[in-house]
Formats: C-alpha cells, sequence, structure tokens
C-alpha cells in the first residue's frame, strides 16, 4: 500500500465528503471520473452530472418535504489506497419530530486519482427508521 498514494485519495475522498456536506455539487463533480458509476439499490447513474444531478435533486426533494433537513460532517474510513467508506449523518426535523439518519457510500479510485466508482451500501436498519420516521409525521402511510 502506497502511503502517498493512500494520503492523497484519502484527502480527494474527504473533500468529496465535505463538498457534498456543503451542496457543492459543481466541486463535487470535479472529483468523479467522466467514467464514474454509482450503484444506488438497483440503479447505476454514470458520469459527473448524472450522480451530482441525483445528489442535488435528492437534497431539493428533501428540503421540500420536511421542515428541517441539514447535513452533518461525513467521516471517511480508510480501507485501502484506493478505497475508502463516506459515512454520512443527516438530521431531519418534521412537525417538530427529529430523526437521525446514517448512511454510508463506498469511493473507489483510479489511477489518475478521480473517484471512478461509488456505492451506496443499503442498511436495512437505517432504511426501516426513516421509514418508520416519515409514517410518524404523515409523510407516508
Amino acid at each position: 500500500m502506497s502511503s502517498i498514494l493512500m494520503k492523497k485519495n484519502e484527502q480527494i475522498a474527504i473533500k468529496f465528503g465535505s463538498t457534498l456536506d456543503n451542496d457543492q455539487f459543481e466541486l463535487t463533480k470535479k472529483l468523479l471520473s467522466d467514467d464514474c458509476n454509482y450503484f444506488i439499490g438497483e440503479a447505476v447513474l454514470t458520469g459527473p452530472d448524472e450522480i451530482c444531478n441525483s445528489y442535488e435533486q435528492n437534497m431539493v426533494e428533501g428540503r421540500e418535504k420536511l421542515d428541517t433537513l441539514e447535513w452533518g460532517e461525513s467521516s471517511i474510513e480508510s480501507i485501502d489506497d484506493k478505497k475508502f467508506i463516506v459515512h454520512f449523518t443527516d438530521y431531519l426535523t418534521h412537525k417538530n419530530k427529529r430523526h437521525i439518519h446514517r448512511c454510508e457510500q463506498v469511493l473507489n479510485f483510479n489511477n489518475d486519482g478521480l473517484i471512478c466508482k461509488i456505492t451506496h451500501i443499503e442498511n436495512p436498519e437505517e432504511k426501516e427508521k426513516l421509514a418508520e420516521f416519515y409514517k410518524a409525521v404523515g409523510l407516508i402511510e
């Protein structure tokens, strides 16, 4: 494992999390390879525009339906010099009820130091807790 490569890619992974934490989607795009794939559930999004549009759409829709949607400060876990996990924390408030939602995404890097693959980690427990919150505040039945 190259410590120089790992440190460089780790800094990019940290920047990826930070740009998303701060809704800086244009900056996020610059960290992704042109052929980057984002695997989320059964869907596969390809390319910086499609991927970042999805992140932005998620933010816009969330803020339209909730009283408050705030992003926490993401953290990074190193797997190896080309693979990192970004841990995200979202703070949701609606009808005076609060919920903290956590999710993770695995980032894979290419040889050019760009993110070439993003995989959303499906956590059934977090998904269920989020659904329970949405039911409790009347957003879903």
